[in-house]
Formats: C-alpha cells, sequence, structure tokens
C-alpha cells in the first residue's frame, strides 16, 4: 500500500510538473526600432503573425512563446539598456529580430558576456558575420552579398557610369566598401561618392554631387527615409539613373512613399517574394495573414519576419521540452541545408552565416513589384 501511494504521489507530481511547464511561456527578446522607420514594425509583425499561428496549435511542447518587444529608436545606447532589462529583468531565453547594423553592433559583447543566442538580426552588417560570434545566427545574406549581386546585374547591362550614395555609419560604409571593391573586381571606378549623415539624413550636397556628375546609375547604402528622398529630388532635377538599394529599405511604407517616382527603382532582396506560392513559406504566410482579423502588410519586410520567426521556432523544437540558451545553441547547429520553405539555412559550430538568397526586385507602374 506504502508504495502504491508512494508511486500515485510520483506521478501526481510529474502530471502537475508538466502542467506546470506547458504553462510557462518560452520568452524571446526584441529590441527594435518601432517609432520611426517602419521596416523594423513590419518585421516584427510577421514574426507576431508565426508566433501566434504556432501558439494556436499548441505551442512547442505546451509551451507559448511570447515576444517581447520593446522600441530603441534605432539608438545604440538604447539598444543596449533594452537588452540588459531584457535578460535582467525579463529573463529572454533568447534575443531576436534586432535591426540596424549599430544598434546590433552595440549588443554584442553583450551576447558574449551573457551567452545568450541571438536569432535573425535585420541586418547584413559584415560585422555580424566577421569575426565568428558563437551566439550569433544570421538568417539573411551579407550585404557583400548583396553588393556583389548588384554589380553582377548591372554590369550585365551595360552600366559602366555609377555614383555611390552612403550613409556615414558602419552600414553605410559596409555597403561602400562592398561597392567599391566589387566594382574594382569589374575593372570600374565610382565616378562620385558621397555620403550623408546618418544623424539629420540631410542629403541636398549629396544630390546635387550626383546630378553634377550625370551617373548611369547609382548605387545605394541608405536608410529608407533617405533613399525615398534621394530619388525624388533627383529625379525633381531632371536626371533618371538606375537607382539600386540594398535590402534595408524594403518596406510597404518605404514603397508607397515613393508614389510615381518609384517606377524603375531597383531593390535588392533576401528573401523570395512574399506572393510567390512556389515558395513554401510563401504559402504558408499568406494563409496565416487571411485568418487574421487585422493582418499586417504582406511586404518583404513582414515575410522576413514571419520566416525568422519559423527559424526560431524550429531551433526551440530541436532544443527539447525544456530549453535552455545551450541547448538552444546546440539545436541551431544541427539545421544543415534547412528548408524553411524557399530558403535554406545551413549552421554549424563555427558557421552561423545562415542563407545566401540574394535577388533584385524592381518596382514597377503603380508600384508593381517585377522579378
Amino acid at each position: 500500500m506504502r508504495t502504491l501511494i508512494a508511486a500515485s504521489a510520483a506521478l501526481l507530481f510529474l502530471a502537475s510538473a508538466a502542467i506546470a511547464n506547458a504553462q510557462e511561456k518560452i520568452v524571446i527578446g526584441q529590441s527594435v526600432e518601432l517609432s520611426g522607420e517602419a521596416t523594423g514594425k513590419e518585421n516584427m509583425e510577421g514574426a507576431l503573425a508565426y508566433f501566434a499561428w504556432v501558439n494556436a496549435q499548441g505551442g512547442v511542447y505546451g509551451r507559448k512563446i511570447e515576444l517581447k518587444s520593446y522600441d530603441d529608436k534605432r539608438k545604440p545606447e538604447t539598444t543596449r539598456l533594452n537588452t540588459e532589462k531584457l535578460l535582467k529583468e525579463d529573463n529572454a531565453l533568447a534575443l531576436f529580430g534586432y535591426r540596424s547594423t549599430p544598434t546590433v553592433e552595440a549588443v554584442l559583447p553583450l551576447l558574449l558576456a551573457e551567452k545568450v543566442p541571438m536569432v535573425a538580426p535585420f541586418s547584413g552588417g559584415q560585422s555580424l558575420h566577421k569575426p565568428f560570434n558563437p551566439y550569433l545566427f544570421n538568417l539573411r545574406a551579407s550585404y557583400q552579398a548583396e553588393t556583389a549581386k548588384m554589380v553582377e546585374l548591372f554590369g550585365s547591362l551595360g552600366i559602366s557610369k555609377v555614383a555611390i550614395l552612403y550613409q556615414d555609419d558602419s552600414f553605410g560604409k559596409d555597403g561602400l566598401a562592398g561597392f567599391e571593391r566589387n566594382l574594382a573586381a569589374h575593372k570600374l571606378k565610382p565616378a562620385v561618392t558621397v555620403s550623408y549623415d546618418r544623424k539629420d539624413l540631410k542629403i541636398d550636397k549629396a544630390v546635387n554631387a550626383i546630378v553634377a556628375a550625370n551617373p548611369q546609375a547609382v548605387l545605394m547604402a541608405c536608410t529608407p527615409s533617405a533613399c525615398a528622398d534621394f530619388v525624388k529630388q533627383v529625379r525633381k532635377q531632371g536626371l533618371h539613373p538606375a537607382f539600386m538599394m540594398l535590402s534595408n529599405v524594403s518596406s510597404e511604407t518605404f514603397f508607397e512613399s515613393l508614389g510615381d517616382d518609384g517606377r524603375g527603382v531597383s531593390v535588392m532582396q533576401v528573401m523570395p517574394y512574399p506572393k510567390n506560392y512556389d515558395a513554401g513559406a510563401a504559402r504558408e504566410f499568406q494563409g496565416v495573414l487571411k485568418g487574421m482579423a487585422k493582418p499586417p502588410p504582406a511586404s518583404y519586410s513582414t515575410f522576413e519576419g514571419f520566416v525568422a520567426a519559423k527559424l526560431l521556432t524550429e531551433g526551440l523544437r530541436r532544443a527539447g521540452p525544456n530549453p535552455t540558451r545551450p541547448k538552444l545553441v546546440a539545436a541551431l547547429e544541427t539545421l544543415r541545408n534547412f528548408d524553411l520553405g524557399g530558403v535554406r539555412v545551413s549552421y554549424s559550430p563555427t558557421d552561423h552565416d545562415g542563407s545566401a538568397f540574394v535577388e533584385m526586385i524592381m518596382i514597377g507602374k503603380h508600384g508593381a513589384i517585377l522579378r
């Protein structure tokens, strides 16, 4: 009888523990610009859509995923403070979906100090790839890969006279380095290279310098608002070069802000077209949005957030019913050529680069996407 009572008590304890474990949420932390450029907000909304869908199916081993996001206004110091709060007060298991190269750079030392993984930052900065950080897992291809593809594509069109516009910070300089290196590989030099200050986004001098050079194409590493303003001002002066931009600008708000001036603008992309039903993730994305009462825009940025959330969820599943930071790191490193639905990622203990997917799209008439 005593043995039976003891066994029953043990089973009751295990059952209670399982219920408590299922009720405990998995907290994922995010610091991202929510009050300024729309791209960060769209990234977050895409991730929230996927997590909500997973939670509606019962979560991961019965545990719901909670994405706790704080606005950093794209300020590195605020990002660092937000991250400390996420780790010390919110007990975030992992960090996710940070946006902007300088803000991610601000917390790289914290990843090492706290041994906390960061999954899918929305930046292709080279500093996020080299030197290797054992706790940083990239999803998107690097800006260096984007610049290589960009130069390759315009070279095939016979364009030889180009100008460069870049933002004077680590992101812009990364793009600049990629432009210059890939141009040199094609035995080309920019006709003019100009920058603007990240703090005030004033581009008047840059516009005048590039209009004076009269290039066939302008390679651009700039924030969405500065890029849109630049295109409008250059067109207003009667110049119509090919405008080619990195993927960081891609959001529904950005395309809308260009209006009629957007026709012919080219943007690099690191995700498949969100409405391409040949890609499994795009079909899932459209299905989830269709089931939402108030869906976010079906933009590239929203889709990237969706795919990033899918990546993290796969890592959580592989980490088991009681995930820890070391278990999540080890789980992600088991992904080899893993298909997220049109985007393949690979990790190992010495390589966290993720995906190499890059393509260029062009904005057509009435904002239509041409691929």
